[in-house]
């Protein structure tokens, strides 16, 4: 039986202003970029299968850099949650959950 797992690609993934989706396996998630001005990512966000969105998620990093961790409740990514993820997974189930109430 197999629970849980984790994927790491075997060539970077590159988001910019040309190619700005990145879908995840069997499309689970895309990660979009929205505005990009060629040095700074200004807005993207995560949608799942259902076409569920976040808002822009690039403020708390200032368009530096993106990361992700969906499902805080899967063991595989706890080990990274340890320092301040659990704060960024917060902020972001907020967003998600203002989403929804629209």
């Amino acid at each position: 039986m197999f629970i849980e797992g984790m994927l790491e690609n075997d060539k970077p993934i590159v988001l910019d202003a040309a190619n700005n989706v990145f879908v995840g396996p069997n499309g689970y998630f895309k990660v979009v970029i929205d505005k990009f001005d060629g040095k700074t990512i200004q807005a993207w966000h995560v949608e799942d299968a259902k076409g569920n969105s976040t808002g822009n998620l690039a403020g708390r990093a200032q368009g530096k850099n993106i990361d992700l961790l969906i499902n805080k409740n899967c063991r595989t990514v706890s080990h990274f949650m340890k320092r301040i993820a659990l704060q960024v997974l917060a902020e972001q189930q907020k967003q998600i959950k203002e989403l929804t109430k629209k």
